[in-house]
């Protein structure tokens, strides 16, 4: 469920909020939480939630990243907490610049989607993390194996900083993908180890096996993922435009294809093949070509099929030529014996 207002919310902030990043956690903090209700109502249980968001937040349906949770508990009518601080781990956006608020939100049941006041800050964050940087491709080389290819891994940070473990994971999935979490198919993946603040990757191309999902038809998403600690994270993502149906059928294209991501951060946007195309890649060259067109060259194999022909009417001939021999040597011998 999305997190959204209350039409009657009665936990407010009092006094100044905020909160600071330390690497991969944040310190939140408020220096007074108030429950306001004049019914003699007991809160559900609250927390504290930090989210990045394309635009500052008013109000309605709060949709972004969440960063960060902190769990309040219940507050009684007409008590207040405070100061709450607290550092926690932070589930960081990817690379981008973001608005951030700080909501009080209750539990409904399902999640903490229940908001009843927040706070915006002036000024937009910026997340630098490692990402892609130039055209991401894949190709099909049969119905188990992917090459992807990547034109620059890049870690923007800064160059003390260098990265966790980073993994490419390539993804099917049900629906296209818009950040956040999700749910699909892991198709193939493969660890990359580290890189330094400021480095780069170049010209990456990794050969994977892929486990194929069930049979149907999926958006592929080439996810750049960072270990950090507890887990892997996103830190970047390739979407492909057109959708791939498996089990893949691989054709017989006269030449390569490979289909290019939408939109890989960092360069401009590229058109990708059809997905025919796409799902046909690296079977190169004509595959059991008969040359029956006018002027066609006949291939290696066709030339074999000729040969073997020619062997089996040569064959047939010699063995003509005996039967014929044999039949005259007979006659002549019964003739022989009638004049007898």
């Amino acid at each position: 469920m999305t997190p959204h207002t209350v039409e009657t919310p009665y936990i407010q902030f009092n006094g100044n909020s905020g909160y600071s990043r330390h690497g991969d956690s944040v310190s939140l903090f408020a220096d007074r939480i108030d429950n306001l209700n004049n019914a003699d109502i007991t809160s559900g249980n609250l927390a504290l939630q930090l989210w990045a968001c394309q635009a500052p937040y008013t109000s309605g349906d709060l949709t972004g990243w969440k960063l960060a949770e902190f769990p309040l508990g219940v507050l009684q009518a007409n008590h207040f907490l405070g100061p709450v601080r607290s550092e926690v781990p932070a589930n960081l956006p990817e690379t981008g610049d973001y608005a951030i608020a700080l909501v009080i939100s209750e539990w409904d049941g399902t999640g903490f989607n229940l908001i009843h006041d927040f706070h915006n800050y002036p000024c937009r964050d910026l997340f630098l993390h490692p990402r892609f940087d130039g055209l991401v491709g894949y190709r099909c080389v049969d119905e188990r194996h992917i090459v992807v290819d990547v034109e620059h891994i890049h870690n923007a940070r800064a160059p003390n900083n260098m990265s966790g473990t980073l993994s490419l994971e390539l993804w099917a999935l049900p629906e296209p993908y818009v950040r956040g979490d999700f749910a699909g198919h892991a198709l193939a993946a493969v660890t990359l180890g580290s890189l330094a603040g400021g480095a780069n990757w170049q010209d990456c191309a990794y050969d994977l096996e892929i486990i194929p999902p069930p049979a149907g038809s999926y958006t592929l998403v080439l996810m750049l993922r960072e270990w950090v600690g507890n887990g892997y994270v996103t830190r970047d993502h390739s979407s492909f435009s057109n959708r791939v149906a498996f089990p893949i059928v691989i054709s017989a294209p006269r030449e390569k294809a490979t289909a290019i991501a939408d939109e890989p951060l960092g360069s401009t946007m590229h058109t990708a093949p059809p997905a025919e195309q796409a799902a046909s890649a690296t079977v190169a060259g004509p595959v059991g070509d008969t040359g029956d067109e006018a002027g066609a060259t006949p291939s290696k194999g066709t030339e074999q099929a000729y040969a073997i022909q020619e062997r089996e009417n040569v064959s047939a001939r010699a063995m003509f030529d005996k039967l014929k021999s044999f039949a005259q040597r007979l006659l002549h011998r019964l003739k022989q014996q009638l004049s007898l």
